[in-house]
């Protein structure tokens, strides 16, 4: 399935806003596409850039209520003073193997699939893991997972965790609670950027993520993905009973899927009867 044309997996379509419009108005077409990024036109150029909703979390501040609640506020400026470039994009001829590819070697989480001035739709490593899962791929998770995991106990202050994933330098960590560490959540960057809405000392659990899904060192790696894309998960925690042994992500299913050997039909002489 890997050498399926990215056109049969592809999301469209790719919602896009002006390099010139406010920022509050990109904010309120992310919520209401339910989208975590938006391409950014610019003049006759389509696809100049990319605005996401963690450029917005990093550019604003959050605000509390009266009531108590947060609000995210963000600078009267507009998207072409926080959109990023370059963009990442494949032909509609690529096929999910070289998709694969360059979301690995980029170090990306999606790309777009456009020709010359027209850009057909976006893929990323949510329909890497389709892919996967229509491939049957039968390699164990543990041979992809990284180990040993970055963790945070579930009573931690956030500002504590926020250290923690600064100093260890990576995306993200597991909450976890007890004697026996089970996991119940994910710390990641986006909530630490969330976190300036709330005092230093409030529990990491208040603002973790609940998206993640655990499975057994052996569990195919098709398995394994299709509870991941059929959950929205971008993590995928690596169980051995109650011992956290692994973590595999969104990226590692694209390595994964980027080093799976493409099959070409086999040349034959034609058969004279």
């Amino acid at each position: 399935m890997l050498t399926r044309p990215v056109t049969y997996y592809m999301v469209q379509p790719v919602f896009t806003v002006s390099a010139d419009t406010d920022l509050e108005t990109a904010r309120h077409r992310l919520d209401a596409h339910n989208v975590s990024c938006l391409g950014v036109s610019d003049g006759a150029e389509p696809l100049a850039a990319v605005l996401s909703r963690t450029d917005l979390l990093r550019a604003g501040r959050f605000e509390r209520s009266a009531e108590g609640a947060s609000k995210l506020v963000l600078p009267a400026q507009n998207v072409r003073t926080l959109m990023h470039a370059p963009v990442f994009t494949v032909p509609p001829t690529a096929d999910m193997a070289e998709v694969a590819r360059e979301l690995s070697e980029r170090s990306v989480h999606r790309v777009f699939v456009r020709l010359l001035h027209t850009v057909f739709g976006v893929v990323s490593t949510f329909e890497v893991m389709r892919a996967l899962v229509e491939a049957r791929d039968a390699t164990p998770v543990e041979a992809l997972m990284t180990s040993p995991v970055g963790t945070v106990e579930a009573t931690v202050p956030v500002a504590e965790a926020i250290r923690r994933l600064r100093t260890a330098g990576v995306r993200g960590l597991v909450v976890v609670i007890g004697p026996n560490s089970r996991p119940v959540g994910m710390f990641t960057q986006r909530e630490a950027l969330e976190a300036s809405a709330h005092l230093d000392d409030v529990p990491v659990d208040v603002l973790m993520s609940s998206r993640f899904i655990s499975v057994h060192p052996t569990t195919a790696l098709h398995h394994a993905a299709a509870q991941a894309a059929a959950t929205r998960a971008r993590h995928v925690l690596v169980m051995d009973g109650e011992h956290l042994v692994g973590i595999v992500s969104g990226l590692d299913f694209a390595r994964a899927a980027a080093l799976q050997p493409v099959h070409q039909p086999v040349a034959r002489d034609p058969v004279v009867v």
